[in-house]
């Protein structure tokens, strides 16, 4: 299932430090278009963002992230938090990013993965 999107309805364009824009939000949502033979990090399988990025998207009142693999017309879907508690940070060159390993998404038409909350709030 590919996802398409109205651009105008867009309430905000994410855009990294040097003012390209990397994807856009829709209503909850940040979504970004890439080629994954490209884009994916390869050791460890992941999605990877600059850590501006994705606290700007979460600022704009983003919730979930949805990644769309233009080659494959895959989409990859998580929440921000959880991009938040399991990522991990790394600098390859392209200053701090965050990534999410590719088990941590779910993929096409399935909800995106939500941390389990105890009784008490806190993440499983």
């Amino acid at each position: 299932m590919q996802t398409k999107y109205n651009r105008k309805a867009e309430r905000a364009q994410v855009r990294r430090k040097d003012g390209r824009e990397i994807g856009g939000i829709t209503g909850d949502v940040f979504h970004k278009t890439v080629q994954a033979s490209k884009h994916f990090l390869h050791t460890p399988p992941a999605i990877a963002f600059d850590l501006d990025v994705i606290a700007q998207a979460k600022a704009n009142g983003a919730r979930f992230v949805e990644v769309l693999d233009s080659e494959t017309g895959r989409v990859f879907r998580a929440t921000i938090d959880r991009v938040w508690k399991r990522g991990f940070t790394f600098e390859r060159k392209h200053g701090r990013q965050i990534g999410l390993a590719l088990d941590q998404w779910n993929r096409d038409a399935e909800p995106p993965i939500a941390d389990q909350l105890t009784l008490w709030g806190q993440g499983a």
